[in-house]
């Protein structure tokens, strides 16, 4: 029965990352005009590690349904808070806050139901996390970092609860045009995401915190938002980067994300 599972689980995965990279190719190609054959590499050369990654993220799942392990602030000198992205949990994060524990940060990981939730009960429950963070480390800077959807909600939450102690805003292939496959969603928090739909048009408009500094990070092999144009947020103040090839999920196991995201938060520690 397990060895049946296991088949089971890497065939829908083998499954997802064949159809996401074979949609990439064909919307990239559309988008750019370019011919067919560079994408295509692109999808060759990160589709294994993206299906290891989200191999990696499910297996991890009943980890992150562990509230204590990970909503709790760690000690640091600093303070690094985690937003997961759309169907993941905080267990998506473990290799990334193993890291930053291993910098000096202490983290916290904010978690969210992606079924059945609405946009702005999850922004609010998010906006009262960070309120309570706050409260409880007076004395401690506080970065944001969030992956794909979980930027979003952070960069509404932060609209909301505004404070001199958050220094830095980091988000990782998050879809701020949206997605065109938000349809695919369904009931789940996804349903938001519609490629230049109205909530992602209505969050470009907020404000960012004077003094918080922020970075939007995006690859070009990200096979979960699509076009990939979407992942330029082009917001005032805001500077983006673009990683090197990597799988949307990917990035979350990326040393070289990884390191790009500490480096932004260490000039302002």
């Amino acid at each position: 029965m397990i060895t049946f599972l296991l088949f089971a689980l890497v065939g829908f995965v083998g499954i997802v990352t064949l159809l996401t990279y074979t949609l990439y190719c064909y919307e990239e190609t559309n988008q750019s005009g370019r011919p067919l054959a560079p994408f295509l590499a692109m999808a060759g050369r990160t589709a294994l590690r993206s299906a290891a990654s989200e191999l990696a993220i499910v297996a991890l799942h009943p980890l992150g349904l562990w509230p204590g392990l990970w909503s709790r602030p760690t000690p640091g000198s600093s303070l690094v808070v985690l937003v997961h992205g759309l169907f993941h949990n905080p267990g998506a994060w473990i290799l990334f806050r193993r890291r930053l524990h291993a910098q000096g940060f202490g983290t916290a990981c904010f978690r969210y139901a992606s079924w059945g939730s609405r946009w702005e009960e999850t922004v609010a429950d998010l906006a009262a996390y960070l309120t309570k963070i706050l409260e409880e480390n007076p004395d401690r800077p506080v970065h944001l970092v969030g992956h794909s959807l979980g930027g979003l909600l952070l960069r509404c939450a932060l609209a909301q609860s505004p404070d001199p102690r958050i220094r830095t805003l980091v988000t990782l292939g998050t879809p701020y045009g949206g997605s065109k496959l938000s349809p695919f969603a369904l009931s789940s928090l996804g349903r938001y995401l519609n490629y230049r739909g109205e909530t992602v048009t209505r969050v470009a408009s907020l404000p960012t915190p004077a003094g918080v500094r922020c970075l939007a990070l995006h690859s070009p092999a990200d096979n979960m938002v699509l076009p990939n144009s979407a992942l330029r947020c082009g917001l005032q103040g805001w500077e983006e980067r673009q990683t090197r090839p990597v799988s949307h999920v990917a990035m979350l196991h990326s040393r070289d994300v990884f390191d790009e995201t500490l480096e932004w938060v260490l000039r302002s520690a």
